[in-house]
Formats: C-alpha cells, structure tokens, sequence
C-alpha cells in the first residue's frame, strides 16, 4: 500500500522541480534554515537581554565596510608562465605498449662505433680467440683489426679472461662385452661355513 501511495506522491513532487528549485535560489530575502531548539533558545535569550546590541548586530556598518573595500593586495611578482616556456612535442607519443625483449647483454649496442672504442660483444670475441690462439691472435692483429690502441688491448687482455668449459676425456680400462657395471661393487658377501670356537665343542672340559 505504501509504495502504490510513493508512486501515486513522487510524480506530484517531482512536477517543475528545477524550475521552482531555482525560483527559490533567486529571491533576495532567502529563508533561513531551521535551528536547533537549543540555539533558538540561546538567540531568544540573547535578545532578551542584549536587544540593543542584538539590532545592532542586524544593521549594516558602512565604515567598515568602506575600509574591506579599501583593503587590497598588491603583488610585484611576475607570473610564474612568463618564466616557464611552454614544451610543445612535435611528435606523437608511443602508441606500441607491448613488451620489448631483452638485449643480450642488458642493454642495446651502439649502431655506430667511434674510433678507440668497441663494444662488450667484440671485446668477448677477441679475448676468447686470443686465449685459443695467442700466438696467431696476439694484441697487434687486435689492435688492428679492431682500431684500438695498443696498450689499451694489452690491459684488456691482461686482466680480463673469458671462461673455458674442460669435459675431461673419460677412458675404460676394462674390457668388459656386457651391459653391466665395468667396475667391481663396493661389499662383496662370500658364502663361508661357520666354525664353532673349540671352546664349545661337545667333550670340552670347560663346559
């Protein structure tokens, strides 16, 4: 029943609501909101006692008002746009977001290589070579093929190695045809009779 009376309510309510919330906003003399019973009781006190300061209170002053109309700041400084230049791009931002791979060694090498240097992939390369072959790969051939200077090569191949993986060549001694173990277990059990101490033994004359 009470919601058939909300819906038969809510549209009467509701009717022109906008145009009568603004009809209301614009008056002049708005209608104050209503007070709790205990601060109407403090006012009507108030006036009680204080009536003269109380209309007072109502009144407007119009030399103070003349003076917040005076009141005014001044400011010297120059706005903060004048000193920041505005950065306009002229290129698009980056519409690809999908994950890029890694770099083989962290991070992307140089497309082209100034005269002295080299990069962390080369420098792998000619070490590794040279510890294969120092006498046909030695620092000279490096440094001239590579564009380096001499000394600088030599340091680099002092102090830094590439590691080498040894498999060591595993070789059998035995002869053995068979798929089985090629060498003998670690415990071997030997089927031996158990001989009794003769101490034991029937018609001894310690028993």
């Amino acid at each position: 029943m009470g919601r058939a009376i909300s819906k038969i309510k809510n549209p009467l309510r509701d009717f022109n609501l906008e145009n009568r919330a603004h009809k209301l906003i614009s008056k002049p003399d708005k209608q104050a909101a209503p007070k709790h019973p205990k601060d109407q009781e403090d006012l009507n006190r108030i006036k009680k006692e204080y009536n003269a300061s109380f209309q007072e209170s109502l009144k407007k002053n119009e030399t103070l008002d003349k003076h917040l109309k005076d009141v005014f700041v001044v400011s010297h400084d120059k706005p903060i746009d004048e000193f920041m230049p505005k950065i306009e791009s002229k290129r698009p931002l980056p519409q690809d977001r999908s994950q890029k791979i890694d770099f083989l060694f962290g991070h992307k090498e140089p497309d082209n290589i100034p005269l002295g240097k080299t990069t962390l992939r080369k420098a792998l390369l000619f070490i590794s070579k040279h510890q294969e072959d120092p006498k046909n790969y030695s620092a000279e051939v490096i440094a001239h093929e590579h564009n380096l200077p001499l000394k600088l090569v030599n340091n680099i191949l002092e102090y830094y190695k590439v590691f080498q993986v040894y498999v060591p060549e595993v070789q059998s001694t035995t002869k053995a045809t068979f798929a089985g173990p090629s060498r003998k277990p670690a415990f071997q059990f030997k089927d031996e009779p158990k001989v009794l101490p003769s101490k034991f033994k029937k018609g001894n004359d310690d028993t």
